[in-house]
């Protein structure tokens, strides 16, 4: 018989999930991340309002929320079932193509459905970096919590920062957002080193 033993683990046992990652890409990863989301979570309401003024912006910003509201547990499975890096892939992907998706298409539909891919990842991210951080610190030898959280807000500070900057250059947040959308795609290939 090919039969399994009886004390061999099932299959799924051997998921990914809890493999640990690098730690320093992780830090950037998370990092980059903070600045990706941000312009869109900062200047969500005024995009709306400038470019489509039919548009309710407290509408878009509800579904934000309501994107966000079950993203926690949704991620939390996503990153059981595929791991650590397959799940913060997957989480940065969407989120770039929602913080990208005013510029690409600037409609109603466009608004709406990136409100709904970036409040649907942000917290995602956090649901899946914060226990690989935890995972991490014994090969760091730091307080990863600590400095992953430092990082975050490092980039939402700097997001706004560079959006105003770069909106006052061409009085549009097109760059700001590609720039935020191309933090993420950064933090996509820095995964590829966890």
């Amino acid at each position: 018989g090919g039969q399994a033993s009886p004390d061999a683990p099932p299959a799924h046992a051997s998921a990914p999930a809890l493999a640990p990652v690098a730690p320093w890409p992780l830090v950037l990863i998370y990092g980059l991340a903070g600045l990706g989301y941000i312009v869109t979570a900062t200047y969500l309401p005024v995009l709306v309002g400038a470019a489509l003024p039919n548009l309710n912006s407290a509408h878009v910003w509800a579904v934000f929320g309501l994107g966000a509201a079950p993203s926690c547990f949704l991620w939390h499975r996503l990153h059981e079932r595929l791991g650590t890096r397959r799940a913060l892939r997957l989480n940065l992907l969407l989120q770039a193509l929602g913080v990208a998706l005013p510029v690409l298409a600037p409609s109603a539909a466009g608004y709406l459905l990136s409100a709904i891919l970036v409040g649907g990842t942000f917290v995602g991210t956090v649901t899946i970096a914060m226990p690989a951080a935890q995972r991490a610190a014994g090969k760091a030898g730091a307080n990863m919590m600590a400095i992953m959280t430092i990082v975050y807000g490092v980039g939402q500070i700097i997001g706004p920062v560079l959006a105003g900057s770069l909106y006052a250059q061409s009085h549009s947040f097109n760059s700001a957002l590609l720039a935020a959308a191309g933090a993420l795609l950064l933090a996509i290939a820095v995964s590829l080193r966890l």
